[in-house]
């Protein structure tokens, strides 16, 4: 692994950009022999979005020797029939997955584990605190959204709650990972009871707002830190390989550009 400190854009000044710049946002970076193209998406699981196609055509393209995803690893087992059903089923990855899996190249997780992350973070912050933020982020906000369905929020808690934290190393007894105990973190920070809407409350977890907002200064630090993953492993996979592409979302790909030129530019 390449240890070096990337250049980045500050996710202050890419919440700001985001305002004006929609996804697919698109990082063409090449010189000499080494091309990666990363495709900053919105994560949907729309057929139609424009993503879809872009993604194809990118991909048909730049012809890549190894991709790289946003989200985890996903099996090698798993296949989807067309890119339509790939978009439907997984978003994004699906239609990387496809795509990969059409020319015979393994699809590669370019995120960090959870398992990792909770463990920096944790040495951070407090535990607490870091759980309301990440069930805020990843459960919450996307529930409110309908990227989860309709399965009633506290049956939909306690599944993903144990699966996407519990399991994978975020250290919870049996009292912290009910639902009763984050309704009271929830008004221990937040100064009132918890209610599952979209509301002004939602602002206080966006990693866009600066001044003293604590939540969203702790969503950079989760964002920044699985920058770093994903640039180290593009970084090395350009060692030994010519073209990449990747698929992130696109707040990400808005960060971390100018590291990107700087790794595809660097001699090796």
């Amino acid at each position: 692994m390449h240890k070096v400190a990337y250049p980045s854009r500050d996710y202050v000044t890419v919440g700001k950009m985001m305002d004006t710049i929609k996804a697919p946002y698109i990082i063409d970076a090449q010189s000499g022999s080494k091309h990666v193209v990363l495709i900053g998406c919105d994560h949907n699981r729309d057929p139609e979005h424009p993503q879809v196609r872009l993604t194809e055509r990118y991909f048909n393209m730049l012809k890549p020797q190894l991709t790289f995803n946003e989200g985890g690893q996903v099996a090698d087992s798993i296949h989807f029939g067309s890119l339509k059903e790939a978009a439907a089923k997984k978003g994004e990855t699906g239609v990387l997955k496809y795509l990969s899996d059409r020319v015979n190249i393994r699809m590669m997780d370019g995120d960090m584990a959870d398992s990792l992350e909770f463990k920096l973070m944790l040495n951070k912050y407090p535990k607490d605190r870091l759980l309301l933020y990440y069930v805020m982020e990843r459960m919450v906000i996307p529930y409110l959204n309908g990227a989860y369905g309709a399965m009633p929020f506290d049956e939909f808690y306690a599944k993903a709650l144990k699966k996407w934290f519990v399991d994978a190393g975020f250290p919870l007894n049996s009292k912290e990972q009910s639902f009763t105990y984050f309704k009271n973190i929830y008004r221990k920070y937040i100064g009132h009871d918890f209610q599952l809407k979209l509301s002004m409350d939602i602002e206080r977890f966006d990693y866009i707002n600066g001044g003293d907002c604590e939540f969203c200064a702790l969503g950079r630090a989760s964002k920044m830190i699985r920058d770093s993953t994903l640039l180290s492993k593009i970084d090395n996979a350009l060692d030994t390989h010519d073209r990449v592409l990747v698929t992130f979302g696109h707040g990400h790909a808005l960060a971390i550009e100018p590291a990107l030129w700087q790794i595809v530019a660097r001699k090796r």
